[in-house]
């Protein structure tokens, strides 16, 4: 059992998202003490000498190195007198000081006396061919020398020896004398080297004393503490002058020092990172000075090597820092590489916040007005408000490019830098940036001009819009015109971000300008409508549309969507943006409006979702906001961003008085939101989320006095559990409203769970501050001993533990527990084996046992009676039975009365067929509380079976697969299944089989698991498999478990004769066909149906084309009294109008027939009409007539089939071309493209050799929505063309989604037998 004490203001997660410290930096990424020590990127090199210890024995404490191993290293290497060596004056000085201050001698300053040094000279040649990597040790005067004490950011003892320092007046005066030593020994160092001019440029002292200066006074000036900025002073101090014997050496350590440089390149060549850093420390221990080229590499590891992406910008600082302490000038590509980063961080920086802005608008103002729900995104939004990583870059690039060096950076840095300073409205800086762009000639990439764009909008400067247009207009037609490369164009966001700039201005020139580029295209030919679409879309939505939405003109926003030529997907999402500003802004007549025109199921309806689901939490509407939850929870998509709206709408249910619904839903929800998340730092960053909304949601029931029933609160518990631990101020509270007889009603798994809780908390001591706990424990203990409850190996370990700890209060509980557990252990007798054989002259009587009911008492037999004939009359209709049942059950329930386990199944199946998905889980928590499951009773067992199968059917029912699997896996862990019906809803809620998977083959599984389980099959069972097996084409095993289900003595029903007639004229035979039909009309259990009749006259209708045989079976459906449908009427039409002789005044006849039985003809009986003018009798006109007549009337509403039947006729007509004018009114009245519609144009254009078009209408139908029959119009079309590449593409994606063999092979036959399945099965299936 795992507490988690509640401090979130200070979550682990903030640190894995943000970076701590390094705001106050200005340019030397200089980190806070606290980043500094918690950083794992430590240092590389030594620590340098302090004035409170020996250099000697200083040793290496970082990830890479061994503190214990590098004492030696360092030890022999500190001695030895390269170039970089400490300088032995200075060294004894140290020692002299320390050895004062630890013998505690005369407090008196005495002046030290340096080696002097007579005629010395610092080398003055460059080795051949070390060029850049050489080191000089000749310094400008003007740097500050370094003072070898600690840095700005102190260790605590650190601190603490520097206030003992400032105490002694002597030590002051003494560090200003080795001040004033070192600054005249670095002038002299400075004379001798004034005579290399032509030294390596990666040297610092090379360059002009402003430059110098200006990068050591930037690290000067901002906290200098960073990772790096406490190592490698005593052995590679690089401004301390080198004896004339050490000058001699300086080739050999070159050489050195090249090779491990050539190491270093190669590790970074081959992505080595992590072999990277240990190989720089070796350098820095043998007193190297690093290349350039190191520190390359160096930055790349640091950038690639830590997991936590918090920790990623401060090491890359890390090595800016250390390189400039070192005196070594980055080059060009390590300038990129760290400008790159912090401008990435800038962008995500932006758009974290802009995120959190939405969410505290949205879901804030629980606690106090304008506060985010959370604490800790509080904390999370101040750490992002001090980010200065955008500061950083700016003046890195600035320093960079204001050096003698000329500097020029890549496309990619300047469109990076460019936009952050966009984003954030830095317009100076953005425009330094593009301007030192310009001036080298670096072609911009497309995608910086949008923001900057806008930038200029935003800070109303209107004419630089539009100049930085004229700039991208030229860039692109240079690349129209082949003179320039301009990757990724983005003509259509820069003419958005134009009229956006005029429309938060307030100008009209953006109305005008957006005229004269839909003029543009008058004159294209080639995709012209594609192309207006494109642009009118993209600037009616990110400028009209979002350009009002910024200035807070929410309707005109309206307006402005609702008016303007949109097409139906980007109008769905202008108008989920609408919805959403307007439900976070409390508009809710213009949500509510809004919201209706958004396409369901979309990505932009699940974000407008939860801002009316908020929006109407916030207003007090429950119901509502249920409406909102559900479809929230039908959602595929449930990640951390639910957190939130999960534990508001938890305290709304809670605050409108259903607490323990409240509850429930968000166990539910949490649960979701944790499976969604894949990776492990995901799922720990959500379960501290979780945490703290479990912790908000204690903390209302807590302050508003709200006590959950015991299962409620008990399942609260479960869900803590299932986050990692409990929460525990929530949990001790759930568990004080626990009374003995609340623990009386508990289940086994609760009442266990209880358990466990009570035995920790005794365990460690807590029961002592509330004797309650103690109590409860014995109570719980008792309970479970009483009813022979089986603990694990876990409970009994904390059940022995606090009765240690009670050992003197109760010593009764550990000789109860003794006895039962060692009872329970070892049993008094093994029985032997025993085979049970029947005899039929002896008939097994239940015992009393068997039959003895627990709840009987309080069991309402009678009311019970009336609620189940309720559900099952056919009288009133399903909802209206359902909710007087639901009267009579709670009137029950108050009267402290319950019914039978039968009722509460058919309660929950009810409310299934009603949709009502939070009903049925509430009637299932009803049933635990009411009658909580007892193991030891048959009775109880029997009918909490038959409760939990109902919830199995019920959440087949509703499309939730994943509860479904969770109550079947309930009732296997209490030795039952579910029954064969159930079963056979498993087979029946399959998706279809335009999926991605083989329903036939799925169905076969269930079928066979059924009987795994002991299920014994029934007749629908067996009809669900047949009807997928039929659907699928598998004749033969269609037959074949027909023949099974005879076998077992399972009498066929008519929907088993229908499904197997339908699946045999699925393959065209007749013969058989027709035999199971006679067969079927002759039982003697034969309950007439339509579907078989309709399944035969459709069969002779499209297969046969015998029209004597559709009018037989329509003269036998009537005969015997079965009343045709809608679609036997069709075949009728159809059979009239296309097959000889036709007689279309008899097909109109049936109309007549439709009007004359008082019901309405629909929208298939004119599309049959239409398709026969235009199709059988080729009357385009009398086709198009009867079109435009049915919806010039207004009796039926568009429908995709009436367009697929005009589409038909035209392509049949060869007016092909006259389809692209039907096709934009389609649009227009929002009918959604179909596959058959897209087969019918696929085919027309290909007729036309245009496959271009083809290939376009191919393209607009989603791959999700594309059926077989989609996949061989096009590769017909492809065929057509003699393009068997592409036909071989398209079959690739067809045998991709996984559609039964035959009918997969129908199409691969199209390729003819020279193809076979290995040539266009893709890799990996």
């Amino acid at each position: 059992m795992v507490f988690k004490p509640f401090t979130h203001l200070a979550r682990q997660s903030f640190a894995k998202t943000f970076t701590q410290g390094y705001a106050q930096s200005v340019v030397a990424a200089t980190q806070s003490s606290y980043a500094s020590s918690t950083t794992p990127f430590s240092p590389f090199g030594n620590h340098h000498s302090s004035r409170f210890h020996k250099p000697g024995t200083v040793q290496l404490h970082n990830t890479f190195h061994n503190a214990s191993s590098s004492a030696g290293v360092v030890n022999k290497t500190l001695p030895s007198q390269t170039a970089d060596s400490v300088d032995a004056g200075l060294a004894a000085y140290f020692e002299a000081w320390q050895n004062q201050q630890r013998h505690g001698e005369g407090k008196e300053w005495k002046q030290f006396q340096f080696t002097k040094r007579i005629g010395w000279k610092g080398p003055t040649a460059v080795v051949e061919g070390k060029g850049k990597d050489k080191e000089d040790c000749g310094f400008s005067p003007d740097v500050p020398p370094d003072r070898g004490g600690l840095d700005r950011a102190y260790s605590a003892s650190a601190v603490d020896d520097i206030k003992k320092a400032e105490d002694d007046v002597a030590e002051a005066t003494a560090a200003t004398q080795i001040d004033e030593a070192i600054a005249k020994e670095i002038c002299h160092i400075q004379l001798s080297a004034a005579s290399k001019e032509d030294a390596p440029s990666s040297v610092v002292s090379d360059l002009p004393d402003q430059t110098i200066k200006k990068q050591v006074v930037d690290l000067e000036e901002s906290d200098s503490s960073s990772t790096f900025s406490s190592y490698g002073r005593t052995t590679t101090s690089s401004w301390s002058p080198a004896s004339s014997g050490t000058a001699a050496s300086a080739p050999a350590q070159d050489a050195d020092s090249q090779a491990f440089s050539d190491h270093i390149s190669k590790l970074h060549d081959s992505q080595s990172f992590a072999e990277i850093p240990p190989v720089f420390e070796s350098m820095l221990v043998k007193g190297l000075r690093p290349s350039i080229t190191a520190y390359n590499a160096l930055l790349a590891a640091a950038i690639h090597l830590p997991r936590a992406t918090h920790l990623v910008v401060p090491k890359a600082l890390d090595v800016y820092s250390d390189m400039l302490r070192r005196k070594i000038l980055p080059d060009t590509a390590f300038y990129t590489t760290i400008i790159q980063l912090l401008s990435r961080r800038a962008i995500d920086v932006f758009g974290m916040k802009t995120s959190m802005d939405k969410r505290r608008l949205r879901f804030g103002g629980l606690r106090e007005s304008g506060q985010f729900l959370f604490r800790s995104n509080e904390t999370e939004y101040d750490i992002l408000a001090e980010d200065n990583a955008l500061t950083n870059a700016v003046k890195l690039f600035d320093s960079s490019v204001t050096m003698s060096i000329p500097r020029v950076y890549t496309s990619e840095t300047y469109q990076l830098l460019v936009t952050a300073c966009a984003m954030h409205n830095r317009v100076d800086d953005m425009i330094r940036a593009y301007s030192h762009m310009e001036r080298h000639g670096v072609i911009p990439i497309a995608a910086m001009f949008p923001p900057m764009i806008a930038a200029f909008g935003v800070s109303g400067d209107l004419s630089s819009a539009v100049e930085c247009y004229n700039e991208y207009k030229l860039l692109a037609i240079a690349n129209d015109a082949g003179e320039t490369a301009m990757a990724d164009r983005r003509d259509n966001e820069v003419y958005a971000a134009v009229v956006k700039a005029y429309t938060v201005n307030g100008h009209d020139g953006g109305h005008r300008f957006f005229a004269k580029i839909v003029d543009s295209y008058d004159n294209v030919t080639e995709h012209r409508k594609e192309r207006v679409e494109a642009v009118q879309d993209a600037i009616v939505l990110d400028a009209l549309v979002q350009g009002r939405l910024d200035s807070g003109k929410l309707v005109e926003a309206f307006k402005a969507a609702e008016e303007q030529n949109l097409t139906t997907p980007f109008r769905s999402q202008a108008m989920a943006r609408i919805c959403t500003a307007a439900a976070d802004q409390n508009d809710a007549d213009l949500a509510n409006k809004s919201y209706q025109h958004i396409v369901p199921a979309s990505a932009e309806a699940s974000a407008a979702n939860l801002s009316m689901l908020a929006l109407h939490i916030r207003q007090g509407n429950v119901d509502l906001a249920r409406e909102c939850w559900e479809i929230l929870n039908s959602s595929p998509v449930v990640d951390a961003l639910c957190v939130e709206p999960a534990t508001m709408y938890a305290i709304a249910l809670i605050g409108s008085g259903n607490t323990d619904e409240g509850l429930l839903q968000a166990r539910q929800a949490f649960s979701r939101i944790r499976s969604y998340s894949k990776s492990t730092s995901a799922r720990l960053d959500v379960a501290e989320e979780i945490d703290e909304g479990i912790e908000l949601i204690g903390n209302f029931l807590a302050d508003n006095g709200l006590a959950p029933s015991p299962h409620a609160s008990m399942s609260f518990l479960s869900a803590m559990m299932e986050n990692g631990g409990l929460v525990s101020p929530v949990a001790e509270r759930l568990l004080a409203g626990l009374g003995p007889h609340n623990i009386s009603s508990l289940s086994w798994e609760n009442l266990t769970l209880a358990l466990q809780i009570e035995a920790e908390i005794v365990g460690d001591g807590k029961a002592m501050n509330d004797v309650a706990h103690s109590a409860r424990f014995a109570y719980l203990l008792e309970s479970v001993i009483g009813n022979g409850i089986a603990v694990d190996k876990r409970t009994s370990e904390l059940i022995d533990h606090a009765l240690e700890t009670l050992s003197l209060q109760r010593p009764d509980l550990s000789d109860k527990w003794q006895t039962y557990r060692h009872a329970a252990a070892q049993p008094a007798f093994s029985p032997a084996p025993y085979t049970l054989k029947a005899s039929p002259a002896v008939t097994k009587t239940g015992t009393y046992a068997d039959s003895f009911d627990p709840y009987a008492a309080t069991t309402d037999h009678r009311g019970s009676a009336v609620i189940a004939d309720e559900l099952d009359s056919q009288r009133a209709r399903p909802d209206a039975a359902l909710h007087e049942a639901l009267l009579r059950f709670r009137n029950m329930r108050r009267a402290g009365r319950h019914p039978r386990y039968i009722v509460y199944a058919k309660l929950i199946s009810s409310a299934a067929k009603e949709g009502r998905t939070n009903l049925m889980f509430d009637i299932l928590g009803m049933a635990r509380q009411d009658i909580p499951f007892l193991p030891q009773y048959p009775v109880v067992h029997h009918g909490w079976t038959a409760i939990l199968d109902a919830m199995v059917g019920a959440c087949l029912t509703v499309g939730n697969r994943t509860f479904a699997a969770q109550f079947h896996q309930e009732l296997l862990d209490m030795g039952a299944a579910p029954t064969a019906n159930t079963f056979g809803l498993y087979i029946t809620t399959l998706k279809d089989s335009t999926k991605t998977f083989d329903e036939a083959t799925e169905a076969v599984k269930i079928f066979h698991r059924a009987k795994s389980e002991g299920v014994e099959p029934s007749s629908f069972l067996y009809n669900a498999l047949v009807g997928k097996l039929g659907k699928a084409r598998r004749i033969d095993d269609c037959l074949y478990y027909f023949a099974e289900m005879r076998g077992l003595g399972i009498r066929p029903t008519s929907v088993t004769y229908g499904t197997i007639v339908n699946a045999l004229c699925r393959v065209s035979d007749e013969r058989f066909a027709e035999e199971l039909f006679d067969e079927m009309e002759s039982m003697s259990n034969y309950k007439p149906r339509p579907a078989p009749y309709n399944s035969l006259m459709q069969f002779f209708l499209t297969t046969k084309r015998d029209r004597g045989k559709v009018l037989a079976y329509y003269e036998r459906m009537v005969s015997r009294n079965i009343q045709p449908t809608m679609h036997t009427y069709k075949l009728l039409i159809d059979t009239y109008a296309t097959l000889d002789p036709v007689d279309l005044a008899a097909a109109e006849g049936v109309l007549d027939t439709i009007r004359a039985l008082g019901q309405k003809p629909e929208a298939v009986h004119y599309a049959s009409l239409i398709h026969a003018k235009g199709c059988a009798l080729h009357d385009i006109i009398g086709a198009r007539q009867v079109y435009d007549e049915v919806l010039a009337k207004g009796e039926v509403r568009p429908q995709a089939c009436l367009y697929q039947a005009l589409f038909e006729s035209m392509v049949a007509n060869h007016c092909v071309m006259d389809t692209e004018k039907v096709l934009d009114d389609m649009s227009a009245k929002r009918v959604e493209m179909t596959p058959y519609i897209a087969n019918t144009l696929i085919h027309g254009w290909a007729m036309e050799k245009n496959i271009a078009k083809s290939k376009a209408v191919y393209e607009s139908v989603g791959i999700e929505k594309r059926e077989p029959s989609t996949y061989e119009a096009m590769t017909r079309a492809f065929l057509t063309v003699e393009d068997r590449d592409s036909a071989l593409v398209c079959v690739q994606e067809m045998l991709s989604r996984g559609y039964p063999s035959a009918v997969a092979g129908k199409i691969l036959d199209l390729l003819g037998h020279s193809a076979s399945r290995a040539d266009v099965i893709p890799l990996g299936l």
